[in-house]
């Protein structure tokens, strides 16, 4: 009997290896995009700075601390989207104008 292994051994074997090559590179992939979005979470888009949540009449929005950006999540944009035109204009001049977080 030959220590070798035989032609099916030989591809079982090499299909096998690149199945878990390519299983380790999709954790690899997922880990590296889990571990962008902690990095980047409540970070402001513009300038990296934290991001404060805050309410305006009854809307929950985030504010950057630092560039005073407003980010509105798309179920509070759904929201607001519901609310008549002259509600709509107060709450964005008081998001413009600045918002305690009290």
């Amino acid at each position: 009997m030959s220590d070798k292994p035989s032609r099916g051994e030989g591809e079982y074997f090499a299909l096998r290896e690149a199945e878990l090559h390519r299983e380790r590179h999709r954790n690899a992939i997922q880990s590296h995009r889990e571990q962008e979005r902690k990095a980047h979470f409540m970070k402001c888009p513009h300038c990296g700075a934290d991001l404060a949540t805050v309410s305006v009449d009854g809307f929950t929005v985030d504010r950057c601390v630092e560039c005073r950006g407003v980010f509105i999540e798309a179920k509070a944009a759904e929201g607001l989207l519901k609310t008549k035109h002259e509600t709509l204009h107060g709450i964005f001049k008081s998001m413009i104008r600045g918002v305690s977080s009290h």
